[in-house]
């Protein structure tokens, strides 16, 4: 009997671990996002390095007859730290710079940490806070998923909630992911 309980175990073990997929941090993709205007972003994310993550976002925004080019460009330090309920979850620093031209020129950093959470073979969790200088000085709390399609295709959507003035920002987007 304690043979049987000890090869259940092994293999259920051996089957949830396999059953697990691995954070994807190469990727491009483009959809829609609603943030302090609306209109189409391209975004993408590299894995540089086994501990640096370098992430790029473009998005052209229109609110009324004013237009926004948005540019974000960071980089996301991968700590190793492992939680224990999750322990194929990658969690990170991060920092970059926060761009705005066209009709409205300005420029910031912005500072956090964040988790990649793989929770199914084809679903995602991420969590993210951060503090933007740009603007008047928001911090948000950011959370999305990532649907895996294929091994090469996701679809992903976030809702990140801002504080202050600034406006909460969704995003509903399709990636390749290499």
């Amino acid at each position: 009997m304690k043979k049987l309980l000890i090869a259940a175990a092994v293999v259920a073990t051996l089957v949830s671990t396999q059953g697990m997929a691995n954070v994807r941090w190469n990727y491009v993709g483009a959809g829609y996002t609603d943030a302090a205007g609306d209109g189409p972003y391209i975004e993408g994310s590299v894995l540089v390095s086994p501990n640096f993550v370098l992430r790029a976002d473009y998005s052209r925004q229109s609110v009324g007859r004013a237009n926004v080019n948005a540019v974000d460009l960071g980089l996301a330090y991968l700590t190793g730290f492992k939680l224990d309920f999750a322990p194929r979850s990658q969690t990170y620093l991060l920092a970059g710079l926060d761009s705005l031209s066209g009709d409205v020129d300005r420029t910031g950093f912005y500072v956090g940490v964040g988790a990649k959470h793989p929770l199914t073979p084809e679903v995602e969790l991420f969590t993210e806070a951060s503090y933007h200088t740009i603007g008047d000085n928001y911090g948000s709390l950011a959370g999305g998923i990532a649907y895996n399609l294929s091994p090469d295709w996701a679809v992903r959507t976030s809702l990140a909630l801002n504080s202050g003035d600034t406006k909460n920002e969704f995003r509903l987007g399709v990636t390749y992911q290499f």
